[in-house]
């Protein structure tokens, strides 16, 4: 028997309502909060989280892109938000939330 230190198993997950309000913005262009957490650690026992299964492609989007996005100049963000790992992204989370 295996035995999982509770403190050690955190899950890096995106904070869909905060993901798709700077989506929102981002094309209405409108200024976007810098500070806010697209993505956050969920390392307890009540997180809602749903796991989306996916096909990987060469244009995926990666942890600092997503993050940094909003410090990046135009031209770069709107090539990183026109991937297709980016749109795969805004699709899943569009999706989970008219799933509830």
């Amino acid at each position: 028997m295996v035995e999982i230190d509770e403190h050690v198993c955190s899950m890096l997950l995106i904070n869909m309502e905060v993901f798709l309000e700077r989506e929102r913005l981002i094309k209405e262009g409108k200024r976007v909060d810098r500070r806010a957490k697209v993505l956050k650690f969920g390392d307890d026992k009540v997180t809602e989280y749903a796991i989306l299964s996916h096909w990987w492609t060469e244009q995926e989007v990666d942890y600092n892109e997503v993050v940094k996005l909003m410090k990046m100049d135009k031209k770069e963000r709107t090539e990183i938000c026109q991937r297709d790992g980016y749109q795969k992204i805004l699709q899943s989370c569009e999706q989970a939330m008219k799933d509830g």
